[in-house]
């Protein structure tokens, strides 16, 4: 007897009829971003819990100043890492078990901070870097890779709004919560892991992983410079005003109180210009909006060494209101750049593009601190002022003259056939990357 499988009867009458596969659920770009962006909404509450409750834990702890800089920069070296290896694993594994992987390391270094000694938590903190980079890069890429491109601007707008109310929101509640304690670290590690909900039951799919397509940084530069110079104008903006503007309320005179007012009025003046800027990147040449906005920028620190050279009268209330100018100025061109560069280079190379783009910003942010503190150092308080005026002027420059040349094609690699978002392989250091014009 025959052991094989047998054709169906299909003479007899009571033959099964042939079972057809149910066609397979087209990815609604709806509830994949619905579940990408309630994830990270989650994920930015514990980020910031961590990034305030550390340096706080710190000083508490009478440790010295220099070691809680080394601490904060070592994220930003993990991240850095991150942006050179994580875009080939995610195309590997896929933008969903890749954001699992990146959540539970985050949640395990959170939990290390309650069970090993501060003088080693810098190396939780690398670690926490490198997972970052790997979440802002499924983020970023899922996003872009899912709007579409006359909503890419609005989009990206929105989700960041949404994250800066959750920073600024978990940061006031952090407030309320007791430092002398642990016990912020497990609530932290479990909102980790609580972003893995909103991802992890998702129907929908992520974007599919498709050719190799690898983006190297000349690249960028040759077709989209204003993006590259967004991107690392913000962090170094960013990395200054997060991390040395508390400490600049203090040396002026300010008490603790309104030196965190300070820091809060900068991410509210963020807040409020990220959606109209986002709104105005899908309808306005994007370098003139970045240039309008580090206009504002100098034109605010021009204002507030008038106010404090002349003691002009409410003083803090000037300092609070011209800082939240510059955050609004300065925070949200990322958005813009981002943008740029997606029209100039096309959504197929999502993921090349964020990890390029975050490469970048992560290289301002780790160096943005350490020059505006040598300013101060050289100048006093004031060098803050002078190191913000100045880069703000700098980039302003050289939009102008950008605007004055006709930039090349942009679609730098030629024509492509409609296709679905592909997941390229990129690492920020153009390894494996297509020969220019192709």
């Amino acid at each position: 007897m025959s052991t094989g499988p047998q054709p169906a009867d299909t003479a007899s009458p009571e033959a099964a009829p042939p079972v057809t596969p149910p066609a397979e659920a087209k990815t609604s770009s709806v509830a994949a971003l619905g579940a990408i962006v309630s994830g990270a909404l989650i994920l930015q509450i514990a980020a910031t819990i961590v990034n305030t409750v550390i340096p706080l834990k710190m000083a508490l702890a009478q440790k010295a100043p220099l070691l809680i800089g080394l601490v904060g920069s070592a994220y930003s070296v993990g991240f850095l890492a991150g942006c050179f290896v994580i875009p080939a694993f995610i195309r590997r594994v896929g933008h969903i078990r890749a954001f699992a992987v990146f959540a539970a390391m985050q949640a395990a270094f959170t939990l290390s901070f309650a069970l090993t000694p501060i003088d080693i938590w810098g190396l939780s903190r690398l670690g926490m870097g490198f997972a970052g980079a790997g979440h802002a890069i499924c983020i970023e890429s899922w996003i872009s890779g899912q709007a579409k491109a006359g909503q890419r601007g609005r989009i990206f707008g929105m989700y960041q709004i949404l994250n800066r109310l959750a920073l600024i929101g978990s940061q006031i509640g952090t407030g309320y919560v007791s430092m002398q304690s642990n016990d912020i670290f497990l609530i932290a590690s479990a909102f980790f892991s609580f972003a893995l909900i909103p991802v992890g039951m998702t129907k929908a799919k992520g974007p599919e992983s498709g050719e190799v397509i690898s983006v190297r940084l000349n690249i960028i530069w040759q077709y989209a410079p204003a993006a590259v110079i967004g991107c690392l104008y913000v962090g170094l903006m960013g990395g200054a005003l997060s991390n040395v503007a508390p400490a600049y309320g203090i040396l002026i005179g300010l008490d603790q109180k309104w030196a965190i007012l300070l820091t809060a009025g900068i991410q509210i003046g963020a807040l409020v210009l990220q959606w109209p800027l986002g709104l105005l990147a899908d309808r306005v040449e994007s370098r003139i909006i970045m240039l309008s906005a580090t206009a504002s920028v100098v034109l605010c620190t021009l204002a507030l060494g008038a106010v404090l050279w002349f003691a002009l009268p409410h003083s803090r209330l000037w300092l609070f209101g011209l800082f939240a100018l510059i955050g609004a100025g300065s925070m949200p061109i990322y958005t813009v750049a981002v943008a740029h560069a997606y029209f100039r280079l096309g959504r197929e190379r999502a993921l090349g593009l964020s990890a390029q783009l975050l490469f970048l910003w992560a290289t301002g942010s780790a160096i943005g601190p350490l020059v505006s503190t040598a300013f101060m150092q050289v100048m006093g308080p004031q060098g803050m002022l002078v190191y913000l005026g100045l880069l703000s002027a700098g980039a302003g420059v050289y939009l102008a003259f950008r605007l004055r040349r006709n930039p090349p094609s942009a679609n730098p690699f030629g024509e492509r056939k409609p296709t679905a978002p592909t997941i390229p392989d990129v690492a920020p250091s153009g390894r494996r990357g297509l020969a220019e014009g192709k």
